[in-house]
């Protein structure tokens, strides 16, 4: 391979290798088809990336060994814009919908409050939830609808034909924006749309035609989009999901695992702790601006001999204050992590250059921005 320009902020370029490798396998894998031209591909992942573009170790079913396959980048911008093109460029030539973009109906038929400031959804949905599965989320639509409508399995030429134009359009604006507008863009299209956890899902009674009931817990804080959103929700208010993704946390099955979540995260965390499979007792840190939030664990059986740690703080002191508990641990082979964005940037640098701890061990997520309206 001839020689790249190496990246000067290694932190970042890790942050996003690790971000894409863990969660956004699908997504790499239609890259390396389309950018490799080989739909026979069946494995990939970012082996580096240079200022030029990105390096993937890509394998086939025939062979043992992986291949490289060097993409250069399209774009004039940020790193994750110019992956981000090439997943949307990628999935636009296969003509496959972007990230299990699929919109979903559901009806609230409860609402209730399991902390001061978590609420409880409970939810109807037109299909059938995904079989209980730990972290699982939708992207709702921060809005109230009047009706929602039936879904549609077969789905018109002239439908496909507007997705078409739309695709071909957007890839246009990404690479002909300047940055400024292109994360405008951007933000504009996810303005509306907040991820939340699929807590639980359930079927009615003996309904035996799969899972339509589950909770869906919301932390509210201040006047933020979501918070107003989940004041409006009302018995009997229908919303809409936009896309949906599954946590992945599979790595802490075994070692001396560690789980740090804040409120926001506390449904994902309790779900992954429903169903432990790892012999060795976790800890756990949880995190919470106001201690009264606590309370969504009172009725909670943690794995036996669970180590549990409280932290009250301010979120701009969460990261520190979780780094000086964590300095307390000598051995730490595992770890998963939800919280704000800077908070979890700093754990994840901590145990990157400090534990030493590499990315497939090293899950620490950023669920939300203090210095955005959430």
């Amino acid at each position: 391979m001839k020689h790249f320009t190496t990246i000067k902020d290694q932190d970042r370029k890790l942050d996003i290798m690790d971000h894409v490798n863990q969660d956004h396998h699908k997504e790499l894998l239609i890259i390396a088809q389309t950018y490799g031209q080989n739909n026979a591909i069946h494995d990939a992942m970012i082996a580096d990336i240079y200022e030029e573009g990105i390096l993937l170790h890509t394998q086939e079913p025939s062979s043992s060994s992986k291949q490289e396959l060097f993409i250069e980048f399209e774009l004039k911008g940020d790193l994750e814009e110019q992956i981000l093109y090439f997943a949307y460029n990628s999935f636009a030539k296969q003509k496959i919908e972007f990230s299990n973009n699929a919109k979903q109906f559901f009806e609230v038929i409860a609402k209730s409050q399991v902390s001061p400031n978590i609420t409880r959804l409970t939810i109807k949905s037109q299909a059938p939830l995904p079989e209980y599965y730990a972290g699982y989320a939708y992207g709702f639509i921060l809005k109230v609808l009047e009706k929602a409508p039936v879904i549609q399995t077969n789905k018109s030429n002239k439908s496909g034909v507007l997705k078409n134009l739309f695709d071909r359009g957007f890839l246009w604006a990404m690479k002909h924006l300047s940055t400024q507008k292109r994360q405008k863009l951007m933000e504009n299209m996810n303005k509306d749309v907040r991820l939340y956890t699929l807590r639980k899902s359930f079927a009615h009674g003996s309904n035996t035609d799969g899972l339509h009931l589950g909770y869906v817990d919301v932390f509210t804080h201040g006047s933020s989009p979501g918070s107003r959103w989940v004041q409006q929700l009302q018995t009997g208010s229908l919303i809409s999901s936009r896309t949906e993704t599954d946590d992945k946390h599979e790595h802490l099955h075994q070692g001396q695992a560690v789980l740090i979540a804040d409120e926001t995260a506390f449904p994902a965390l309790a779900g992954i702790l429903d169903f432990w499979k790892n012999p060795i007792p976790p800890i756990v840190i949880l995190l919470c601006a106001d201690a009264a939030d606590f309370a969504y664990f009172d009725d909670f059986k943690f794995p036996d001999q669970t180590n549990i740690q409280k932290i009250t703080a301010a979120v701009e002191e969460q990261g520190q204050q979780s780094i000086a508990l964590l300095k307390s641990f000598p051995q730490l082979e595992q770890v998963w992590g939800a919280l704000e964005n800077n908070a979890a940037k700093q754990v994840r640098h901590y145990f990157r250059n400090e534990r030493k701890l590499a990315g497939k061990n090293n899950h620490i997520k950023g669920y939300w921005r203090l210095d955005k309206a959430h």
